[in-house]
């Protein structure tokens, strides 16, 4: 009987994990578009993964393959790429950033249409120098809105001195704003030396200085 009882928690759980979809499952008619973004202080990378449902898929491959053979070249795959990219905007500091294209990776037909095949981006924007203090950046992915659904997301930076801030996204997640302040610059070692040499030569002349005049007072004092 109690092997009974404890065994009929646990079917009830295993029936319902196996009706829970995976984290990453999108419908087979959409379009998943996947924007994930490294700050930095002078660049903002991006990289981007387009994915498309498996009854979306051959429409996909079409917008792709262009000369229709049936295969995605070189040149086709960075045309798209370069397409996509002209649907992005890209603002630091309320100031547009034109967005460069890095690299990218295409999967074959039949990946696709299981509706596995990711297509991968990789891209960066040159940001303006920036000083130490709080910045804000702003991004906005238009591509094929009508048969889409979007993620985008910061990553944790690499470099220290970037703190982010909390990230306000539209419902849709279209659009992405975000504050990030700069740390300012601890002084280089070589900084450090040449302020603690330029400090003892002060105290050094002070004291020479002090015991100059301590030397003139006493001799003064000494004459008859």
């Amino acid at each position: 009987m109690n092997l009974r009882r404890l065994s009929l928690p646990l079917v009830v759980l295993c029936a319902w994990l196996a009706t829970v979809p995976p984290a990453n499952a999108h419908r087979l008619d959409e379009y998943l578009q996947a924007t994930r973004l490294s700050i930095d202080i002078e660049h903002v990378d991006l990289e981007i993964d387009l994915t498309a449902g498996a009854a979306l898929a051959s429409s996909v491959f079409d917008w792709i393959d262009t000369n229709r053979d049936g295969e995605i070249s070189g040149a086709e795959g960075e045309a798209y790429a370069l397409q996509m990219l002209r649907s992005v905007a890209l603002t630091v500091d309320g100031c547009p950033v034109p967005v460069t294209l890095v690299g990218t990776s295409f999967p074959q037909f039949r990946d696709m249409s299981l509706g596995v095949g990711t297509i991968r981006l990789w891209a960066t924007a040159k940001v303006p120098p920036a000083g130490a203090g709080r910045h804000h950046v702003s991004f906005l992915n238009t591509h094929r809105p009508e048969s889409s659904v979007y993620l985008v997301n910061a990553l944790v930076p690499e470099n220290p001195r970037i703190q982010l801030g909390d990230p306000r996204r539209d419902r849709a997640q279209l659009s992405l704003t975000l504050d990030y302040t700069i740390i300012a610059d601890a002084p280089s070692l070589l900084d450090r030396t040449f302020a603690l040499l330029a400090g003892l030569v002060m105290i050094g002349w002070l004291l020479w200085r002090f015991g100059y005049a301590l030397t003139q007072a006493v001799a003064h004092r000494q004459r008859p």
